[in-house]
């Protein structure tokens, strides 16, 4: 099982995001954790790398099993952490190694193509408080199963 980081960097009505360009997708920068690493150090590690930056004032705020299914067979699983931050220190890479870093409004978060689970996650960040929970099941294209989220009195599920 892989275990993945991440982090969303918040600065008053804008979010640094990165787009992966095999699918276009719109995500968090983030990657794996290297082994010895805590779940924020790889956060802070992570985004350094991908975009030049030092978050700081992070926080955890979500906590994600991934699933990846063919049929009924479970073909891949991680483990994702995800974080904010609200603030940085250094200057953003011209060129990331891992795609196309952008700063957008928290309203263009919503028209941006991602992965179905992460536009949960990223609805959570931008517009609630505390630590979401969840598990995420994907098809080998993508293509969200189903999900099951908790956060401090919020309970949601969907089936395709």
């Amino acid at each position: 099982m892989q275990r993945i980081t991440n982090c969303l960097l918040v600065e008053g009505d804008h979010v640094l995001v990165l787009q992966k360009p095999s699918r276009g997708w719109w995500v968090a920068p983030g990657g794996k954790m290297e082994s010895g690493e805590s779940v924020r150090e790889a956060a802070i590690r992570e985004f350094r790398e991908e975009t030049g930056l030092k978050v700081k004032q992070v926080r955890i705020r979500g906590i994600f099993t991934v699933l990846v299914k063919r049929e009924e067979e479970v073909i891949s699983e991680w483990m994702m952490f995800t974080f904010e931050a609200s603030s940085h220190e250094g200057e953003l890479l011209t060129t990331s190694p891992e795609g196309d870093l952008a700063w957008k409004t928290i309203d263009e978060t919503n028209q941006l193509p991602m992965a179905k689970g992460d536009r949960f996650i990223f609805e959570h960040i931008l517009h609630h408080e505390g630590v979401l929970y969840g598990t995420f099941e994907y098809t080998e294209e993508y293509e969200l199963l189903n999900y099951r989220l908790e956060n401090d009195g919020f309970n949601g599920e969907v089936r395709s």
